[in-house]
């Protein structure tokens, strides 16, 4: 038996979001990922070194699936970052901010 044809399209209401980050949470049912946009407010204080920075962060979205789509997508990125590093050299680990959002629920 051959492979389905798949026909690919856009909804009349796609959108693409900038993001800055994401939150992860899980039941026994499904995953749910939470997309954030951080923004900084400087004043004189900040731009001193005073004072660190306040980061307003806006959940922009969520994106809740199976555990099986779940894990078909960390799959999907891997081999995604890997071809970017074969292209264009290896990604930084980015460092932990001092404090971590709470994962899950909002």
């Amino acid at each position: 038996m051959s492979e389905p044809r798949i026909t690919v399209s856009k909804a009349n209401d796609f959108k693409q979001v900038y993001v800055s980050g994401a939150s992860i949470g899980h039941t026994p049912y499904d995953f749910h990922i939470q997309f954030f946009r951080d923004s900084f407010e400087p004043d004189e204080e900040v731009l001193a070194g005073r004072r660190p920075p306040k980061v307003n962060r806006e959940f922009m979205f969520e994106v809740v699936m199976s555990p099986n789509q779940a894990k078909a997508l960390a799959i999907l990125l891997m081999r995604h970052i890997e071809e970017y590093e074969k292209k264009f050299g290896k990604i930084p680990t980015p460092q932990a901010p001092p404090t971590q959002p709470p994962s899950g629920y909002m």
